[in-house]
């Protein structure tokens, strides 16, 4: 009885030509026929342009047919131009050779090997180990020589949506490199994206937005079934630090999970592409920023929502109610109360007091001595220079780094709790990037701080504006937008008794004026202040706010 035959050929790369499957199929059909073996067309499996390595397996559609024939007990012997066409890791190989022990399959290479030959099962290993060291060496080169574009200015990979790509030629006509271009028609919808997300739009907002706007999706071709914006789409556009100005090596989300996956660390090289920014490093960190406290985004009722936190646990508090009437709790606190976790829930508390608690602050922030302190730290900078400036960044980047590497060995220790070390992390990491980005910013260009810059933020009045804002904006997550980014922190940190409430608030306002003149942040400093807030217990209420700065 004949025994059933299969081939399978397969190419990897483009350096290889389509015409190598072909040449693969006759040469194998060749020795079949030395060998007195009829191959059927139905048993020719082919894969193109797919890796043979583990990354490339799942992707094999040919291969998995094959399989599926081996298994069935269809193709009773398969014949390979060459091991490495085969398998070219330790597990497909030792897959397939197992094969030939537990169901007789019969394995050609066109090689060398033949699975009933005595000892071929050593040289099948000896070839493997070649074909594994070739992939290795093959992966080292391609790197190498990614790494030495980059280095010498030019790109890799697919330009994203706001570029195109040009091929640059040497003088013979031999390609030379890759160099990106903005694209003028998608840029503008990048530096849109970003100015929404600033504001506070959700990313799920931006996609519907795009969607209505029937503006142009990223990469139509590869998109399957019906072509629309993506909440997700959108937060990979935010998230790409080119369209700050630089290329990340390892840096793309593929590299990242198989990093995760083989439990490294990603090694992560910067390349700065100036001419490529469409945005400034303070919008790109406004629209990426970890803190929790201060992150832009949409939904929820009430401008505070997301803003308030619980001084116990650090937990976003809960705002329920409304239109008239609102409260603020803790539901994580809460619960722990119930189940005997701790007792330390700080309770209800009417809205009110809370936005008592930040008009007064808003007003002593943007007035009188403090006001006096921001203006005075301005002008120090203007005639320090960019030294100054330079030295105080470096040395907040060191204390953020030792602050991240003390919180990373807390979070080694299995009796401590990692769900606020997590945060801490979080908080700390986004923090030293924003150094880092001023840092990069401030040695890029020529001095930061100018007169015209100084004297436009003096002459700002911004607690105006604010109030003007809260009072009166009808989109909810564009206030929510504004004071994520002029609060550092705005805690519920007590309730002395049915009527008091204690909230402690920390304000940027260097961070404020400069987004409200469209500048850059010259000042960084926090001021905290302690507020009470009481009220009487008939009516009509009278409402107490005393605070102190701390």
């Amino acid at each position: 009885m004949a025994q059933r035959v299969a081939i399978y050929a397969r190419y990897s790369t483009d350096e290889q030509r389509p015409t190598s499957i072909e040449d693969q199929i006759r040469t194998c059909r060749n020795a079949a026929e030395r060998l007195g073996l009829i191959v059927e067309d139905r048993f020719i499996f082919t894969d193109s342009a797919i890796s043979g390595a583990e990354k490339g397996f799942g992707k094999r559609a040919g291969f998995g047919r094959l399989m599926d024939a081996i298994n069935t007990g269809e193709v009773e012997v398969v014949i390979f131009d060459s091991v490495a066409r085969a398998a070219r890791n330790y597990l497909q190989g030792a897959q397939l050779s197992s094969l030939v022990e537990s169901i007789g399959l019969r394995i050609v290479t066109l090689d060398g090997i033949d699975s009933i030959q005595d000892s071929w099962d050593t040289l099948w290993q000896c070839k493997l180990m070649n074909a594994v060291g070739q992939v290795k060496s093959t992966s080292a080169d391609v790197q190498r020589g990614m790494l030495g574009q980059l280095k010498r200015g030019f790109q890799i990979a697919q330009p994203p949506f706001g570029y195109t790509a040009m091929r640059v030629y040497q003088c013979d006509g031999s390609p030379q490199g890759t160099r990106w271009n903005v694209e003028p028609v998608q840029a503008a919808i990048v530096r849109e994206m970003y100015d929404w997300r600033r504001s506070g739009m959700s990313v799920a907002m931006i996609a519907r937005r795009l969607n209505a706007d029937g503006l142009p999706i990223p990469r139509p071709k590869s998109c399957k079934g019906h072509q629309y914006w993506r909440p997700a789409t959108v937060h990979r556009i935010l998230c790409n630090r080119i369209y700050k100005g630089e290329f990340v090596w390892n840096g793309s989300s593929f590299a990242l999970a198989k990093a995760r996956r083989k439990r490294q660390e990603p090694k992560l090289e910067v390349f700065a592409r100036p001419d490529l920014r469409l945005v400034s490093d303070e919008v790109w960190m406004a629209c990426n920023t970890s803190q929790p406290n201060a992150r832009v985004r949409g939904g929820g009722k009430h401008a505070l929502a997301g803003i308030l936190k619980c001084g116990v646990c650090k937990s976003k508090l809960s705002i329920g109610g409304g239109p008239k009437v609102w409260t603020i709790s803790c539901p994580q606190c809460e619960q722990a109360k119930r189940v005997g976790g701790h007792e330390r829930f700080i309770g209800y508390s009417s809205l009110t007091p809370a936005k008592l608690a930040l008009d007064f602050c808003l007003q002593q922030v943007f007035s009188g001595p403090v006001l006096a302190e921001f203006h005075n730290r301005l002008r120090e900078r203007m005639l320090s220079g960019p030294g100054n400036e330079e030295a105080e960044l470096r040395a907040d980047i060191k204390s953020l780094e030792d602050l991240i590497a003390r919180i990373k060995r807390f979070m080694r220790d299995p009796k401590i709790g990692d769900d606020e070390l997590k945060q801490e992390l979080g908080d700390a990491t986004a923090e030293r990037q924003e150094r880092e980005s001023r840092l990069n910013a401030l040695l890029a260009r020529t001095p930061v701080v100018t007169k015209a810059m100084v004297e436009m933020q003096e002459a700002l009045e911004p607690f105006a504006i604010i109030r003007r804002l809260i009072d009166g904006e009808p989109e909810v997550y564009k206030v929510r937008a504004t004071l994520g980014r002029l609060i550092k922190r705005f805690e519920l940190v007590a309730k002395l008794s049915k009527n008091v409430a204690v909230f402690e608030l920390e304000f940027v306002p260097g961070i404020c004026v400069a987004e409200l003149t469209s500048t850059q942040t010259i000042d960084s400093q926090g001021v905290v202040f302690r507020v009470t807030v009481s009220t009487t217990a008939r009516r009509p209420v009278v409402w107490t706010v005393q605070g102190e700065r701390i």
